[in-house]
């Protein structure tokens, strides 16, 4: 016992001691556990049901730390991990993210300039309007991937690594944000190769947003583009629900996101993306209202797939209830109309300290499924998606 306690406690030591040594070290996190019900259906007829635990992609821990460096400059490091609060780490608790451990993780610089960061960036396109206006995301009920925004390395999910990323300081209420990649995939860096698999981000991607917040007011525009190289890419496109299966909904993503053609334009062999984002938000005191449409668009297609959201939340004391709605239109084939309608209505109960209650209920409705559709993706059709959810969540 002695042994173990005395272990423990130079272990402790091993690990404060350093990072009390450097100042301006935060360390922080955050912890969810959510309760699920589920059941879809599809032409009357359920296709499965059934009650889930998941933390859906929001634990995580991290460490910040920051270095006056004179001449008003300041050094920055920020390392973000995912951790999975209710289930097995090694298992990723979202269909459109990348590996556990790929959180934020970032070296920079910062003055009177802006800020540069090196690293697994934070993608303008994402936080620019997108997750920061989905009151729900990452539960249940989100809108990205459920018909109200766009899901995928490129639309509202994970990182872009290998990046550099520019923020500029704000003027006039204006703030502007642009990541690029110069990374190559396959460069032998002379300890190891980097295969495609290992980014989401390479050379020629990028990621930007102008936005303007004043009066109440936030207005953005943001655009992210993906190129991808013959045999030089993997997952890059959005991904969006295209119709109802026996296991939920079935997602079009990779080889045959939003393509216009029975001919598909596989990911994997030159498609390149570019999505565009514009977004328009206003303040009524406690009460904020907010709307976003998605422009979505892989080389080879004739129409883009395209994403509204509205949302609407608002503080009322202790509770904040919110309201999501959602449309998304996608060309899979050539006069094929997949639709995809959602809404999602709930509260959030927050205690002090970061600690709070959560629940709600969210539709998914998709038809414009066709035969077409069906072939391309066994076990596709028309069909409603219906979830009852509650969770906690602490943010310390």
């Amino acid at each position: 016992m002695k042994c173990k306690a005395l272990t423990a406690a130079v272990s402790a030591v091993l690990v404060v001691v350093p990072m009390a040594a450097v100042a301006g070290v935060k360390i922080g996190g955050m912890a969810q556990g959510e309760i699920g019900y589920w059941k879809d259906t599809s032409k009357g007829v359920v296709q499965s049901q059934g009650t889930n635990m998941l933390d859906n992609g929001r634990g995580r821990l991290w460490i910040e730390a920051d270095q006056k460096l004179g001449y008003g400059l300041t050094g920055m490091a920020y390392y973000m991990l995912k951790v999975n609060t209710v289930g097995q780490q090694g298992f990723d608790t979202s269909p459109f993210a990348p590996l556990s451990d790929a959180g934020e993780k970032y070296v920079g610089l910062k003055g009177a300039f802006g800020s540069i960061e090196l690293g697994n960036i934070a993608s303008p396109y994402k936080y620019t309007g997108g997750v920061m206006w989905d009151a729900f995301v990452t539960t249940d009920l989100q809108a990205r991937g459920n018909g109200g925004m766009s899901g995928g390395v490129f639309g509202q999910n994970g990182f872009m690594s290998n990046s550099i990323l520019y923020q500029s300081p704000d003027f006039s209420g204006f703030h502007v944000a642009f990541a690029y990649s110069p990374m190559n995939a396959g460069v032998n860096n002379g300890t190891a190769t980097n295969p495609a698999t290992n980014l989401t981000a390479q050379h020629g991607d990028y990621a930007a947003a102008v936005q303007w917040k004043a009066l109440g007011w936030s207005i953005f525009v943001a655009r992210d583009h993906a190129s991808a190289p013959g045999g030089d890419q993997t997952f890059k496109p959005y991904v969006t629900p295209i119709g109802v299966g026996p296991d939920g909904l079935v997602y079009a993503e990779g080889s045959n996101s939003g393509k216009a053609s029975p001919t598909i334009v596989d990911a994997f062999h030159a498609a390149t993306q570019n999505n565009t984002k514009f977004g328009v938000k206003y303040n009524f005191g406690p009460v904020a209202v907010m709307g976003q449409v998605e422009n979505l668009q892989t080389s080879g297609e004739a129409n883009p797939t395209r994403d509204y959201f509205l949302g609407i939340d608002g503080a009322a004391g202790h509770w904040t209830p919110v309201l999501q709605l959602g449309d998304t239109t996608d060309k899979y084939f050539a006069g094929t109309d997949i639709k995809v309608s959602y809404v999602a209505v709930g509260t959030f109960y927050n205690f002090k300290k970061g600690f709070s209650l959560y629940g709600g209920y969210r539709r998914t409705h998709i038809t414009g499924v066709s035969s077409a559709v069906a072939s391309a993706e066994p076990g596709a059709s028309n069909g409603t998606q219906s979830v009852f959810s509650i969770g906690m969540r602490k943010v310390f």
